[in-house]
């Protein structure tokens, strides 16, 4: 062994065991928001580790060996400089990488890997001091890949503890067997359970899980840890990643009624078509019993004719413009600051209405809401008092003042017809001048460019300024713009820090603010995957 070798053999290992570990926790955060899908993360990966700094420092310092005796300095202080400075993904970026149990041993089998290949390389290669630096070129680049690797080999250990946890669940499902609500939709999905929950509440004991759990996976953790006998009610977010994946969960978890808000081209990209998101959601209506409750939503066209296609269930309609005869009927919707005035008019009577949330699909969403829950027995003038006691969930379509200035917050996801919300909502309320910051919409496959420059449009008229960030759909942007001859209204950034950064330049006491999405980390790839992202940050 050389003496330059033996020297820095262990300094040059011990600087690629704590980069190598950052740089896998910086993966495993987007292999875990991309549901470990190994081809999602894949695609997204691409030829990212080849532009990663941490790559050309180890390929520098393999190429100083032939000249110059400073590679290995080079290459421990640059390594640990770039180890250091990275953002640590556990507490940066829009969503942090939970260190759950799967992850853990994901991270840790990925890091045997990665050492096993490191060491691989300086064994086979003869060329000193310099196969260290290779090797630690090829593990930066391998890292994604290994990662794949090491979930693969985890899976038929990942599947018994999944089962033991289903079965756990099952058992208690059983035991205190609660009346199931399933609810499925394009959109409108959470702040539905969350309101169908609330109003639930009001006749017996309601279980709803917090946020967006809508996998089986999900559900399983939250039954075990959440469900207790006197829960008469669980109302169960259904989400589908494809064809089959309600129906999973209406296995594990059998609905007894199901609300339906929509049936649209939310994650056309996912799905292919059209039909293929219809036989997604149908499934749901399928799952329930002979003579279940099925509540739909009639302004939906395909959530209309889903209804049709089950004809034993007892189906309740809904809507605001549909021209069938409806079971209830959302109408004069009016917005303030302090929330939504409107009415509901069932087949009987006519009820005023008061709720302190915004967005016209949102309150489509409560009379939604509002018809199962008096169809499975609760007392419409409750339902309706309870409408008064509802809080918006969060970064959906929620409006806050803040130093003078209304912020409408509707960045948690967004679809074409929470888009127009967003913009109905802006224009109702007082404001001195109205910004729109967003990314548009996304996962709408070939629709996405043509739908984007119709929301430009209609943006446009409403908004004194529009600022696009990222490039994911600023063409589209543009063109919008410029069609209704607004171009010079239209701001152009790279991040939403940038965007904030714009917004505490120019947005001034009386203004209003819509921010309408928030692209997830994978589409901004400028900012927090190896570096800190740019100064600034979201509200």
């Amino acid at each position: 062994m050389s003496t330059d070798l033996s020297l820095w053999a262990v300094p040059v290992a011990a600087v690629q065991v704590v980069l190598g570990w950052r740089r896998l926790l910086a993966y495993l955060r987007y292999y875990q928001q991309e549901g470990y899908d190994a081809t999602r993360f894949l695609v997204w990966t691409g030829v990212r580790p080849l532009t990663d700094p941490a790559f050309w420092v180890a390929a520098a310092a393999a190429w100083l060996t032939g000249g110059s005796g400073l590679s290995a300095p080079f290459f421990v202080v640059a390594a640990a400089a770039l180890a250091i400075g990275q953002p640590d993904p556990r507490t940066s970026g829009k969503i942090t990488l939970k260190m759950t149990w799967r992850a853990t041993r994901i991270a840790a089998v990925t890091a045997v890997l990665a050492v096993a290949v490191w060491f691989a390389w300086v064994a086979v290669d003869a060329s000193g001091l310099r196969a260290l630096f290779v090797a630690s070129a090829i593990s930066v680049v391998v890292m994604p890949v290994l990662l794949v690797i090491g979930n693969a080999l985890l899976m038929p250990y990942e599947a018994a503890v999944q089962r033991g946890y289903r079965r756990d669940a099952t058992d208690l499902l059983h035991r205190v067997q609660p009346f199931v609500v399933g609810i499925t939709g394009s959109y409108g999905k959470s702040s539905a359970k969350a309101m169908l929950a609330h109003l639930l509440q009001f006749a017996s004991p309601t279980l709803a899980a917090t946020g967006s759990i809508n996998t089986v996976m999900g559900l399983t953790r939250h039954i075990r840890e959440q469900l207790v006998f006197g829960h008469e009610f669980m109302v169960v977010e259904m989400g589908a990643y494809g064809i089959g994946s309600i129906r999973r969960l209406c296995e594990f978890a059998p609905p007894h009624a199901a609300l339906v808000t929509a049936v649209g081209d939310m994650h056309l990209e996912r799905f292919g078509s059209l039909e293929n998101i219809f036989l997604a959601k149908r499934e749901l209506a399928e799952a329930l019993p002979a003579g279940g409750i099925l509540v739909v939503n009639a302004d939906s066209p395909n959530a209309l004719r889903l209804a049709r296609t089950v004809p034993d269930r007892r189906v309740w309609l809904y809507g605001e413009r549909s021209s069938e005869a409806l079971d209830t009927r959302l109408e004069r919707v009016a917005f303030t600051k302090q929330g939504t005035s409107f009415v509901l008019r069932t087949k009987t009577a006519e009820y005023e209405c008061f709720t302190p949330i915004h967005g016209r699909p949102i309150v489509l969403n409560l009379a939604g809401a509002f018809t199962i829950a008096t169809a499975l027995g609760l007392n419409p003038e409750v339902a309706v008092a309870a409408f008064r006691t509802l809080r918006p969930v969060s970064n959906r379509l929620e409006v806050v003042e803040d130093r003078g200035i209304t912020w409408i917050r509707d960045a948690y996801n967004s679809n074409q017809y929470g888009f127009r919300a967003a913009l109905e909502v802006a224009a109702a309320l007082p404001a001195t001048s109205r910004v729109l910051v967003t990314p548009g919409v996304i996962e709408l496959g070939a629709t996405q460019a043509a739908v984007n420059a119709q929301l430009s449009k209609e943006a446009a008229a409403v908004c004194d300024h529009t600022l696009v960030v990222s490039e994911t759909n600023r063409a589209a942007f543009i063109d919008g713009h410029r069609a209704v001859g607004r171009e010079d209204r239209l701001v152009t950034v790279a991040s939403r820090s940038e965007a904030f950064r714009w917004l505490r330049e120019h947005v001034a006491e009386g203004g209003l603010v819509v921010l309408e999405n928030d692209l997830p980390d994978l589409y901004e790839h400028a900012d927090g995957v190896f570096w800190p992202g740019r100064a600034g940050g979201s509200r």
